[in-house]
């Protein structure tokens, strides 16, 4: 093996060492956000909308808090005219 044939390796090697550890340091566990809460009901801010928070409705069961999930839909009341 010639030594630019060597060197070329090793650059190729560096490189693609510092790409795969950029790649896992990005995917780091998310930490549980704060629940802004009652006694059994709370919300789960995950980010903004313009100047609104947005987020998840959680409840406690068991201790834990689980994502609520919506069972009825929302209907506009129809204008009469």
């Amino acid at each position: 093996m010639s030594l630019r044939s060597r060197l070329t390796f090793i650059v190729l090697w560096v490189a693609s060492v510092a790409i795969v550890g950029a790649l896992v340091s990005a995917q780091t566990p998310r930490e549980a956000s704060p629940v802004i809460s009652g006694a059994d009901l709370g919300f789960r801010p995950e980010g903004w909308k313009g100047k609104a928070r947005t987020g998840t409705f959680v409840v406690r069961i068991n201790g834990e808090w689980v994502e609520a999930i919506e069972t009825a839909a929302v209907k506009p009341i129809p204008v009469v005219k």
